[in-house]
């Protein structure tokens, strides 16, 4: 029996070094896991930046698109008013002065066209799937409809309607909240609403003002 003493010892030994490598393999698992879940979430943030990103160039493209078109609008309505002032003064005398104030005053309604109000639009299926980026005011003009009408269209077929400067806090609040694990990718439009607090009537007047 004495001869297996030191058999005994080593054994002990075994069992000792055996429970340290255990617990040592299970907190590498642990931390394996945990490393895991944050490059998880580090992606669905470099996704949400992603889609910022690819949303402001849409915006900064239409807004630009909506700039020429108005600038195009202006100049054809100066060309009409200059050759309407021709026409008055080749008229008589007496009628000059009332025909050209008529042509300079005058404001037809048809000529009232907004432009320069882009937005951006988030649908049903939340984000980062169903997110765009719209022109209200080419949609007024194409409807002949007056822009929060077009707004109120779009939030009755489900959509939520941001300014610029509201995404971007947006995508900032929720890469917080998906960096720290309260939030999820995608994330639904209830989602969306509760967070933004936009599940009241005529949320859209909290972004942006529409004349």
């Amino acid at each position: 029996m004495e001869n297996l003493e030191p058999f005994h010892s080593q054994l002990k030994n075994l069992q000792s070094q055996a429970k340290k490598l255990t617990e040592l393999g299970l907190a590498l698992n642990s931390l394996f896991d945990q490393e895991e879940i944050r490059l998880r979430r580090e992606d669905a943030a470099l996704s949400l930046r992603a889609v910022y990103r690819a949303v402001v160039e849409q915006l900064q493209r239409l807004e630009g698109t909506e700039a020429s078109v108005e600038r195009g609008h202006t100049q054809a309505n100066l060309i009409l008013s200059l050759g309407g002032v021709v026409m008055a003064v080749m008229g008589s005398k007496s009628k000059r002065l009332s025909a050209i104030a008529d042509y300079l005053l005058q404001t037809p309604a048809d000529e009232q066209q907004p432009f320069g109000l882009v937005m951006v639009c988030i649908g049903p299926e939340g984000l980062p799937e169903d997110v765009r980026v719209v022109s209200i005011s080419q949609l007024a003009r194409e409807s002949n409809r007056p822009q929060p009408e077009i707004m109120n269209k779009l939030q009755e077929d489900g959509y939520l309607l941001f300014t610029q400067e509201a995404f971007s806090l947006l995508i900032d609040r929720l890469i917080g909240d998906v960096r720290e694990g309260k939030l999820h990718l995608p994330v639904s439009r209830e989602r969306l609403s509760e967070i933004t607090g936009l599940n009241k009537p005529n949320f859209t007047a909290k972004f942006v003002e529409v004349e």
